[in-house]
């Protein structure tokens, strides 16, 4: 019967119609909406006057079509990064799966270059159609960011094999290759492998010192960015997704999953300070 039951939903047409109907009177509890998706592209409203296109297929696509972009899924960081979007002229997204980030970064800045990097092949083919569907110039690398030039093993998160062989380059590399003359802001989110961005970038980051919203999962990933960014001016936010942000002494441990790392005059003009 749950076969059958799925198979009729699956040819019924028009999903996408009675949804955006519901949606004017109702929005559904995630437990209820998760089980509502469909396939074909929807528009993300940023503002009244700014919003870009988005193919849904993930929970976090269905997530964003249910909650809007700043309503559940990463909501504090995202408020975050519309703001500092507005005035950064040089914008990467690293690790930037469906690349939503990114499409932001460029929705709100249309003048700004903006660089994304996902290795995994699943998820860069969703980067580029995503990219694509906005007809948007970001500039797209299937590569990973690390500590080395060359060929790394990362994970493989569709859970086909443990690991997948992929190439990887340093920010530094890339930043002197491109002859990049400023680097404004990046997001950082490769699973514990934060560190390891921040080693192949300390040229760039102590000469430029951009803001940065980085994942934090633990203990380890806090101490070691830590040993990097200590001594450069910075001031230090802990965003937790559902009660706000938090300034702190020094990075921890995230209370959710993300930290900002900024200059205190990029703090006070996005109204934190």
């Amino acid at each position: 019967m749950k076969r059958i039951l799925k198979f009729i939903y699956g040819v019924v047409p028009f999903k996408k119609k009675i949804f955006l109907f519901i949606k004017k009177f109702w929005t559904p509890k995630e437990s209820i909406y998760k089980h509502l998706h469909f396939e074909t592209p929807f528009t993300v409203k940023i503002d009244d006057s700014k919003a870009f296109k988005l193919l849904n297929g993930t929970r976090i696509e269905n997530e964003i079509f249910w909650e809007g972009l700043t309503g559940k899924w990463e909501k504090e960081s995202m408020k975050l990064w519309i703001e500092l979007t507005k005035n950064s002229n040089s914008i990467f997204d690293i690790g930037a799966n469906n690349g939503v980030y990114a499409l932001v970064g460029k929705t709100m800045n249309p003048s700004a270059q903006v660089f994304a990097f996902e290795p995994h092949p699943v998820f860069f083919k969703n980067l580029k159609e995503n990219v694509n569907l906005n007809g948007y110039e970001i500039e797209l690398h299937k590569t990973a960011v690390s500590n080395i030039n060359g060929l790394l093993n990362i994970e493989d998160y569709t859970g086909h094999t443990p690991t997948i062989t992929v190439e990887a380059v340093t920010l530094d590399a890339f930043i002197k290759s491109n002859q990049l003359q400023n680097v404004d802001l990046l997001k950082i989110d490769v699973e514990t492998f934060e560190p390891q961005v921040i080693e192949g970038f300390i040229t760039a980051l102590n000469l430029y010192k951009p803001t940065l919203l980085i994942e934090v999962l633990n203990e380890n990933v806090a101490e070691a960015i830590n040993n990097h960014v200590k001594d450069l001016g910075y001031l230090y936010f802990n965003i937790d997704e559902l009660t706000g942000i938090r300034r702190t002494q020094q990075v921890e441990k995230s209370d959710f999953y993300n930290y900002l790392i900024c200059q205190e005059d990029v703090a006070k003009r996005i109204g934190i300070l």
